[in-house]
């Protein structure tokens, strides 16, 4: 039995793992409208398409942190818990809530870093 939940708990997690990469890829493929995208994270992730992982914020289109540093004040940003959202300026959130995915996008500081709002996408923003 602890094997089977073993192999389940594995399963979701990489399945949740390639499902976040891929979300990260349509929508700054969206928001943004440029050949390659430039993100910065701390954690290494392995991106498919148009998206180039960073090592410095300075050099980024976009960030994805839970604490931005000063240094990074005037990238665009997007969090990865809904408190974070909710209690900053980030242009979106994506997070799980109850084992499902949860995506937020601020509609006005999309606009104020002169991004594209999709129209797939706007049921996501307010």
């Amino acid at each position: 039995m602890r094997f089977i939940i073993i192999i389940f708990v594995s399963i979701v997690f990489l399945w949740s793992g390639t499902y976040e990469i891929e979300l990260y890829e349509t929508l700054f493929s969206k928001l943004f409208h440029k050949k390659i995208i430039k993100v910065y994270m701390p954690i290494k992730m392995h991106f498919h398409s148009n998206i180039l992982q960073v090592t410095s914020c300075k050099d980024a289109d976009i960030v994805i942190l839970k604490n931005l540093p000063n240094k990074c004040f005037n990238k665009p940003y997007f969090v990865t818990s809904y408190m974070d959202y909710i209690h900053s300026n980030a242009i979106g959130a994506f997070y799980w809530r109850k084992s499902r995915p949860q995506l937020k996008l601020n509609a006005k500081m999309i606009k104020f870093y002169h991004l594209y709002l999709d129209k797939s996408l706007r049921k996501y923003a307010k």
